[in-house]
This record gives structure tokens, sequence and C-alpha cells, in this order.
């Protein structure tokens, strides 16, 4: 080891010998890193750390570890400076092909330096202060900016507090649009008072995990939505369910939501709603795809009497929201005529009889004097 050179009494010279083994001696006395290690200098001395890029493995502090605290200045007041051990903050999204997508992010100082710069960025914290880091996502979670490490004080109930903080979970944009960005809070560590001394109080002692879900809805297509909205205290997706209402019936099939439409024939006569059936003539329990199937309303071929009025006025027009059975249109009666007056026996309206009560027409034969002979004629007697 090189001595340093022998002390000199006032008035003797210094000599060319003396100053370069002064030399020699510092620069042998000179900290540097060796194999694995970086050299980190501060106004407090030196201090070694393990480069974030060495491939054999580390036995040396966790990420985000307080590997320095340097004493408040005389006009820094109770403010230290502290200096920690880079970590990672890992993105993982969903899978990519054969392989997941992982992303990682270097955490920035409040001067925006990278946590790995060299020399260190120094981080100004008082006692009771907390350390956090904060990331930023986009409304799929995804991390949109470097991770920031923040220096802020603790809630009551355990929340940040600092100005315009506003930890949220992210939600994905939905039909109404309500999508926000998400904004969280890593706790790394406290910065505690031991009788004058700083403590550190660690929470974090790992690289921080971020998933990015990556996950939105959107209705598409006609009818009512599906998507109801997304319950941000429980982080859930609610969605609507699929019920039939009065007929119509629902089944879960293996991929779809099939409804079925679900009618009944009651009370006595034809039935209106022709029932599927197979071959064997019973009820078909899956019907196939289709409209469902009416029998029409018609009059009588035979003696068309009554009929079926269901048509529109005019060509193109829209069909009338009334079928009116009707008759076939034929008024008439038939009359007694008596001292030149007509008295109705028999009267019929649209084909129908209108004329109240029972009415019977016979024929019998009377004898008659005409022009004073008698003859036989026949007449209509009403009873």
């Amino acid at each position: 080891m090189n001595r340093l050179p022998q002390k000199k009494k006032r008035g003797d010279p210094i000599l060319a010998e003396d100053w370069n083994t002064l030399l020699d001696a510092i620069a042998a006395r000179t900290p540097r890193p060796g194999n694995g290690l970086e050299l980190i200098a501060s106004s407090g001395g030196f201090a070694y750390s393990q480069p974030s890029n060495l491939i054999i493995p580390r036995q040396s502090l966790p990420p985000f570890a307080v590997i320095g605290i340097e004493k408040p200045a005389e006009d820094e007041g109770d403010t230290y400076q502290v200096i920690i051990k880079e970590g990672w903050v890992i993105e993982r999204k969903p899978k990519t092909g054969d392989k997941p997508k992982v992303k990682f992010h270097m955490p920035e100082s409040l001067e925006a330096e990278k946590l790995n710069a060299t020399p260190r960025p120094k981080t100004p914290m008082a006692f009771n202060d907390l350390l956090w880091c904060k990331i930023k996502t986009n409304v799929k979670g995804e991390i949109t900016e470097a991770p920031q490490i923040v220096v802020a004080p603790e809630g009551e109930d355990g929340e940040i507090v600092l100005e315009g903080s506003d930890e949220a979970h992210y939600q994905p944009e939905d039909p109404s649009e309500s999508g926000i960005e998400g904004e969280y809070y890593v706790k790394l560590f406290k910065l505690e008072d031991d009788g004058g001394t700083p403590q550190v109080k660690v929470y974090q002692q790992s690289d921080i995990e971020h998933w990015a879900q990556l996950w939105t809805g959107e209705n598409i297509g006609g009818g009512a939505g599906i998507y109801k909205r997304h319950n941000e205290a429980a982080n859930i997706f609610q969605f609507r369910r699929v019920r039939g209402d009065y007929g119509i019936n629902e089944t879960e099939a293996a991929n779809e939501v099939e409804l079925d439409f679900l009618a009944e024939n009651v009370g006595e006569g034809c039935p209106v709603w022709v029932e599927p059936v197979d071959d064997q003539g019973q009820p078909e329990a899956d019907p196939p795809d289709g409209p469902a199937k009416f029998r029409s309303i018609a009059g009588r071929l035979s003696q068309p009497q009554i009929q079926v009025e269901c048509e529109a006025a005019n060509p193109g027009d829209p069909l009338p929201e009334t079928i009116r059975v009707v008759g076939n249109s034929v008024d008439g009666a038939i009359l007694l005529e008596e001292d030149e007056e007509s008295t109705d026996l028999v009267r019929w309206q649209d084909g129908l009889v209108t004329t109240p009560g029972e009415k019977t027409l016979k024929v019998e034969e009377f004898k008659v004097c005409v022009d004073g002979y008698p003859e036989t004629r026949k007449f209509v007697v009403v009873p």
C-alpha cells in the first residue's frame, strides 16, 4: 500500500517526490466498483450497488429498498434526501399468440429521472411521509405513461392525501361512453422518527405487478341492450338477462339463447293456432325455426250466406284491425196487402230474418165466388 508523504514543517519546501507520493496514495485509496457493482457518490460518502441489468443472481436489497439517507443541510430544515433501489412495474396483458405479453416500466422520480439512472435520483422526505408509486392507465387498463414516485402522507382510512390525486380503478367504455382512466397508488415505505433518527417502515419489497384486463363491452345491432353497467365498487360487469314475456319462452342452448313462440288453444271449437307435430302426429318438443302458423277464418263455400270481411278498402292499404262476419247483403220481406195497406209478415236483412216471433206460412184451398160462379183457389194463410 502506498504511504502518504512525511509531514512538513512550516517553511519546508514541497518537493516533486512528495507531491507524486501524495497522488499515488490518493489513487490507491479511491473507491472503485468491482465486478458486478456500481459506485454511487454523494455528499455523504460513497455507496455500492448492483446494476439492474446483471445476469448473475443478486444478493443485494430488494426492489424499492432504501439504500441511502442523507442528513438535511442547514437550509433544508427537516427534509432528508432518500435514495432507493430501482424496481420495475411489470405490466401483464392477455395472451398473444403462444406467449403472454409482458411489458416492464421503470418508474421516474419527482424530477422525471429514471430510478436506475446514474447517479441515482434523490427524493426529499420528512418524518411520517410515505413514498408511493403512481400508475396511470387508460380505459382498458393499459399503462399510458411512466410510473412516478411521489411523496404524500396517509389519510385516516389509508387513502392517499395528495392534491389532484384520484385513486380509482379504470372503467371500460360502455354504450353510454362512461369509461374512465385508472389511477393507482402503491405504498412503498414510510419514513418514521426514531428518536431523531430516520427509520424506514417497509410496505413493498418486490417489483409491482399490474394486470391489464383489456376488457370492454358493446351492444351491437338493434333491439334492447344486453350490457347494463359496470359496478365500480365491486368491479363487476353487469349484463341484463334474456327472459321471455307473455307468449315467449326462453331456452338456453350451447352458444345462444333461443326465444320460442309459446301458445295454447283454449276453449271449445276449432283451434286457431296450428301446433307443430312430428311424423307421428305428437306435439313437437323442439319445433324447427320459422314463423308460427294460424288458421284463417273464412266463409262457407257451399252456401255462402255467411261471409268474412277483412280486406283493405284500396289496394296497397293496410288490412283493417277488425275481422267482421257478415251476411250476403240481401234484404227482403213477405208482405200481406189488405185494403191497400201492407203488413209485414216476414222481413230479412243481410240474409237473416229480422221479424220477431215465429212465423209459419201455410197454403190452403178455398172456394170463392167469382162472377157468380164457385171456384177453388189457393191462399197463403198466416195462423
